[in-house]
C-alpha cells in the first residue's frame, strides 16, 4: 500500500512525507528532528518513510535524519533485516511502553514520535495513555 500510487503526487509515503514536511515547517525544521516509530510491529511504513523523507531533506540541502523503531513487543529478527538496508533507521531492542512518558531522540535532536495505524491496539483509556505520553515527552507526534 505505501508503495503503490495511481497519483501525480507519488506514493502514499512519499505524499506522507510531503504533508509531514509541511506540518515541521519545511525542510530545515524538519532536518532537526529523530523519528521515533512508537508501535513499529514488524516495521510498518518507516523502511519506506525514511528514504522518502531523506531523499527530500537532501535534495533541500539539509542532512538526513534518523528513524527508530520501538514496541512493547520488539520484533527485532524483522528490525534486524531493515536496518541492514539503511544507516538511517535504528531500533531499540528493549521493550517500550508507549503509555510512559519517556524521551528517546538522540542529544541535540527534537523527537518527533510516529504513530502508524497502531490505534486499533488500544482501549480508549490506553490510547489516552499515549497521546499524553506523546505530549508530555516529546516536540512533535503524528
Amino acid at each position: 500500500m505505501w508503495q503503490t500510487s495511481n497519483s501525480e503526487s507519488g506514493s502514499p509515503a512519499t505524499q506522507a512525507c510531503d504533508l509531514l514536511l509541511q506540518a515541521l515547517g519545511g525542510p530545515d525544521k524538519a532536518a532537526q528532528f529523530t523519528f521515533i516509530d512508537s508501535c513499529a510491529g514488524a516495521g510498518g511504513p518507516t523502511p519506506l518513510l525514511e528514504p522518502a523523507m531523506n531523499a527530500r531533506l537532501i535534495g533541500s540541502g539539509c542532512k538526513p535524519v534518523d528513524f527508530v523503531l520501538t514496541d512493547l513487543w520488539p520484533d527485532v529478527k524483522a528490525w534486524e533485516k531493515i536496518t541492514k538496508r539503511s544507516e538511517h533507521i535504528t531500533y531499540i531492542d528493549e521493550p517500550i511502553d508507549a503509555t510512559k512518558p519517556r524521551r528517546l531522540a538522540k542529544p541535540g535532536t527534537k523527537e518527533c514520535r510516529i504513530f502508524n495505524l497502531c490505534f486499533h491496539h488500544f482501549d480508549d483509556k490506553a490510547a489516552e495513555k499515549v497521546l499524553a505520553s506523546a505530549v508530555q515527552s516529546t516536540d512533535a507526534f503524528i
